[in-house]
């Protein structure tokens, strides 16, 4: 069951007075502390709660008030702990029941739907990856802290195209209020790595296609009668030159001696594994033996599943095979011992030293949205797997649709072309198809 303490801030506001702190705690590693958005001046707190002077006096009945508040914002904390139960619990869903006891204004605008009530219905009516869901989460909370840092609640219908620019702007300058000690408040309880850093403008991008597709789905809904963003330039993403690995590259991994690290050993093969099938990390993290159905890895791409689900069979040639029965005595049903996709990435790079797979490559630097030129082994990631599978399939056959069929791409994605890399070798058996043939 959960439980609730409080404890007050050492520092003061104005008026003497110290803001009364909750920590909310639900199970064993889901801890939360909030700010309750309550004072109290210190002389009148003692061991967790308000202590009231008998005297009927102002201070009395204010303290009284400040009291039954607290006693009601605990009840609507536990309330919505139970409603999520322990799984369903956030930090998120505690902070808005936070705001929602203490400005129900913000929940009605001239009778229409609150701002981050209509997101939170967008949000769990769209039939999108569990990625991309992570990332509307990202965008919603970048959008909670905006309106605290204008000091101005989000209105769904009032929306303007100035409105659009401050946001981008604050998207691009965040990573400065996070460092400064007058906006610490915004970032409080959030881990180092939640910290919002320098953003690129493809993030940028990124962030405000999602938020023109919620106005554009409020105004189908008749939440809002216009959409702010028509006639509003966001602009296009921009990506580097597509590199991967050959596959002479792929068999000095494959072979290179990782004896010493059988740890490091396991993940070459998970890698190696990638590389041959081109599955996404989320889904290869997720692959069961199961998946493999009469030499066919077999499965449906995460990031489509709900939107125009499709199922993608990949024939597994000797070395896929190899690595598949190496691990077929893997207790439970996990395919590969897969481990974190931050640990995985980070493995890859140790690996690809040892291989000493470290010539320059150039990629797009996401801030200058130039590009550099960086050792291949520092730039080795998961995706670097699905690319090279990518690249030397259509290296070969030189036909989209096929690769996309092994690759889960939508027939017809634009993404699909980021993976294509034209050589010198393909431009020459192009140009060679003009020559006459005696």
């Amino acid at each position: 069951m959960a439980s609730i303490t409080t404890s007050l801030s050492r520092t003061t506001d104005g008026r003497g007075q110290s803001e009364i702190l909750l920590r909310v705690s639900v199970a064993r590693g889901k801890v939360y502390r909030l700010q309750s958005g309550l004072f109290v001046a210190p002389s009148r707190w003692k061991d967790g709660a308000i202590v009231v002077p008998r005297l009927e006096t102002d201070e009395q009945r204010e303290l009284l008030a400040t009291r039954r508040k607290l006693e009601d914002l605990r009840a609507a904390l536990l309330d919505a702990v139970a409603a999520a139960g322990k799984e369903g619990v956030s930090r998120e869903l505690l902070l808005d029941t936070v705001d929602r006891f203490n400005h129900p204004e913000r929940r009605a605008w001239d009778g229409g739907p609150a701002f981050f009530d209509a997101l939170d219905e967008y949000i769990a009516t769209q039939k999108v990856s569990a990625l991309r869901r992570t990332h509307y989460g990202v965008i919603r909370r970048a959008l909670e802290r905006w309106e605290v840092y204008r000091g101005c609640s989000l209105s769904l219908t009032a929306f303007s195209k100035d409105d659009i620019r401050e946001f981008e702007r604050f998207l691009a300058d965040e990573h400065e209020l996070a460092a400064d000690r007058r906006w610490r408040k915004l970032y409080a309880g959030l881990s180092v790595r939640e910290v919002p850093g320098v953003r690129g403008r493809n993030t940028i991008i990124d962030y405000l296609v999602i938020l023109r597709a919620f106005f554009h789905w409020a105004r189908r809904q008749g939440m809002t009668a216009a959409c702010p963003f028509d006639g509003y330039l966001i602009g296009s993403a921009v990506y580097g030159t597509p590199y991967y690995i050959s596959v002479e590259e792929l068999d000095r991994v494959r072979r290179v001696n990782l004896r010493r690290h059988p740890d490091l050993a396991a993940q070459r093969d998970i890698f190696v594994f990638q590389c041959l099938t081109g599955p996404r990390v989320s889904d290869l993290l997720a692959f069961t033996k199961d998946d493999i159905v009469g030499g066919f890895l077999t499965y449906i791409p995460g990031k489509t599943a709900e939107s125009k689900p499709k199922t993608v069979r990949v024939p597994l040639n000797a070395a896929a095979r190899e690595i598949v029965e190496r691990y077929a005595d893997l207790p439970g049903e996990q395919l590969l011992p897969f481990i974190s996709s931050q640990n995985y990435n980070h493995a890859i790079k140790r690996i690809f030293l040892a291989a000493r797979l470290t010539r320059p490559v150039s990629v797009l630097d996401p801030v200058t949205r130039r590009e550099v030129k960086l050792p291949l082994n520092e730039v080795a990631s998961s995706h670097l797997a699905r690319r090279t599978f990518i690249g030397n399939l259509y290296k070969q056959v030189k036909d989209p649709a096929l690769v996309s069929a092994l690759s889960g791409h939508a027939e017809g994605s634009t993404a699909f072309a980021r993976y294509r890399d034209i050589d010198d070798e393909m431009r020459e058996g192009l140009v060679d198809l003009l020559e006459v043939k005696k």
